[in-house]
């Protein structure tokens, strides 16, 4: 979680503990004024990592822990994660030690089949291409990241596979989800 005018000390480059591809920051705001929740989103295969407390704040959802172990690490420690799942009966990962949750694009499309079709206007992201924050509305994913219309529409956009279609799909419906009170 970062708040305006603040910086998080975490290290920024962390790698999905799906397929290991280093995992981009997307920040959204939380329902709560003033802060926003930086995503951890792996432009590979779409999985999510929230650090600790950032699922809770941009959902009010709770992660109930399990003991058994997942074959999958942490992106942070590095340890292996826990087989947990969301009050919601949502399977995720989540670390004994950081807190840290993760979702892969499995759990997404489960949270997300009765999220909205659109995200709220007052969802916003970070563009990859200008580094300047756009309402979520705008956002175009491309297999490098999440850019606005305006960098989208100067670089044309490129041809994209249906499995990054769906994605892109999942993803913009997972946000909706976020987002919905």
């Amino acid at each position: 979680m970062t708040t305006q005018g603040s910086s998080n000390e975490l290290p920024t480059d962390m790698e999905c503990p799906q397929c290991n591809t280093t995992m981009k920051i997307f920040l959204v705001q939380s329902r709560n004024p003033g802060i926003d929740v930086e995503l951890d989103r792996c432009h590979a295969c779409g999985g999510v990592w929230f650090d600790a407390g950032e699922l809770e704040i941009a959902t009010g959802r709770s992660v109930l822990k399990s003991k058994t172990a997942s074959d999958r690490f942490c992106p942070r420690c590095l340890i292996p994660l826990l087989n947990a799942e969301l009050t919601a009966g949502v399977a995720v990962e989540a670390c004994r030690t950081c807190k840290g949750v993760y979702l892969d694009s499995r759990d997404m499309h489960t949270v997300t089949r009765s999220a909205p079709v659109k995200p709220p206007e007052d969802v916003s992201f970070l563009c990859e291409a200008c580094g300047q924050r756009k309402p979520f509305a705008q956002a175009q994913t491309t297999p490098l990241g999440t850019e606005c219309s305006d960098c989208y529409a100067r670089k044309g956009s490129p041809k994209l596979s249906a499995e990054d279609k769906e994605k892109a799909s999942v993803f913009s419906s997972f946000i909706g989800w976020l987002r919905r009170d």
